[in-house]
């Protein structure tokens, strides 16, 4: 099994939005990959992280514009159902355990910003 070096919540406050939580969480995967050694298992890693890097950036990129901040959450959420589909293999476990954080910081986001609720000041 591959071992995340540090867990998301270890780097990361809870995001006042969902465009900040796709930007930390962006920026938390590509701080894995840089954290990697060159072991064969960490070349394996690399590539499994630079998938859901591939993943999550249409939505880094939409939030340049104007409503890209209102798809983020429903973005993320696709992206934890697709991250944490059922599969066997060091792959499918490394998805799963990061679709795993990313549902729990949408939760801690979604309970500090309750739906309806200002998200911005």
């Amino acid at each position: 099994m591959i071992t995340l070096e540090r867990h998301f919540d270890e780097d990361f406050y809870v995001a006042a939005d969902g465009a900040t939580l796709a930007i930390d969480f962006w920026s938390y995967l590509n701080a894995l990959q840089a954290r990697l050694g060159w072991t064969s298992a960490d070349d394996r890693t690399w590539g499994y992280l630079e998938e859901l890097v591939g993943d999550i950036e249409p939505l880094i990129e939409a939030l340049q514009d104007a409503d890209g901040d209102a798809e983020a959450e429903p973005y993320l959420r696709r992206l934890i159902d697709a991250w944490a589909s059922h599969g066997a293999g060091e792959r499918d476990d490394l998805r799963q355990r990061v679709a795993a954080m990313l549902r729990q910081a949408l939760r801690a986001q979604t309970a500090v910003t309750p739906a309806g609720a200002a998200r911005h000041p």
